[in-house]
């Protein structure tokens, strides 16, 4: 079995872990695999890890947090290897693997014990007013709109399929897939999605208004936000990544991308079980002095 590993080095800046997921690998009769930008590192020249395309191989492990298993499964889409993440954070919703478990989640994998899983992306196209196409990408957990670096609001036209549903006055909107509900969602007040759900989420962020609720969205739907005007330039970002400026009557499309990112699942905890713990986890994770 080909195990590639996706390492945070801001979270293993000595590479003290994935060189003992490294070891824990091989010992086990399996090969190692990484990417080229590894090349010249101390993880690269353990004896039996190689360099190569993960395509190659059977999983792939992201070590880190959450955004490490963001952009991994950004990066490496079109390489179609099922992704799972080994946490090496202080919370991780999206990372299924604790440190202590790694060993045991090896085992795990090669036995043939997991499964395979879709998580919807979004497709996200920003066009300017005449249609013409300024920027396209995907996102696993959200596309965010957001006002300016001061503290006016940005006024945002929500359409859903085709159909006028509101102005939303206010810091922005958070339009996130269902893996993405216990992220950004969660903390503007959104709901608590099972990830698996074929539905997205629109959740206004700090309304100026008497309303405020999320917008749940079939899959199947598309969703437009039309800019409306401002005072400060708004931005656009997928999943975290650098922001996209935004001008005056763009407009931003979204729906259900063809190109789900498949994860694997030891099923170590239940969806509900990991939010209980994970929320719990987070409130004494600050209180014991972390900064």
């Amino acid at each position: 079995m080909r195990f590639g590993i996706v390492v945070n080095e801001d979270k293993d800046p000595d590479f003290s872990f994935s060189s003992y997921a490294v070891d824990v690998i091989l010992s086990k009769g399996c090969e190692v695999v990484l990417d080229n930008r590894y090349q010249g590192t101390s993880l690269a020249e353990k004896e039996g890890a190689t360099l190569g395309d993960y395509s190659s191989c059977d999983i792939l492990f992201s070590m880190g947090g959450d955004g490490t298993f963001l952009r991994a499964a950004h990066k490496y889409l079109e390489c179609k290897v099922p992704l799972i993440g080994v946490n090496l954070g202080s919370i991780g919703f999206l990372t299924e693997i604790q440190k202590e478990d790694f060993e045991d989640a090896v085992d795990r994998l090669i036995a043939g014990k997991y499964t395979l899983e879709n998580r919807t992306q979004l497709d996200v196209t920003l066009c300017s007013e005449d249609g013409t196409v300024k920027e396209h990408g995907l996102c696993l957990n959200d596309a965010v709109i957001a006002r300016g670096v001061n503290m006016h609001v940005v006024n945002l036209d929500l359409l859903i399929d085709h159909d006028y549903v509101e102005r939303l006055s206010g810091d922005g909107v958070i339009l996130s897939t269902a893996m993405g509900s216990t992220a950004y969602c969660l903390a503007a007040g959104g709901p608590i999605v099972k990830p698996e759900l074929d539905v997205f989420m629109v959740t206004p962020i700090c309304p100026h208004t008497l309303h405020n609720r999320s917008y749940i969205v079939s899959g199947d739907s598309e969703i437009e936000i039309n800019i409306g005007r401002f005072t400060d330039v708004p931005v656009l970002s997928l999943d975290g990544r650098p922001n996209i400026m935004l001008e005056y009557h763009d407009r931003i499309i979204l729906k259900k991308s063809e190109n789900p990112v498949v994860v694997a699942r030891i099923g170590y905890k239940n969806f509900y079980q990991t939010v209980r713990q994970k929320i719990r986890a987070r409130g004494s994770f600050y209180e014991d002095g972390e900064k």
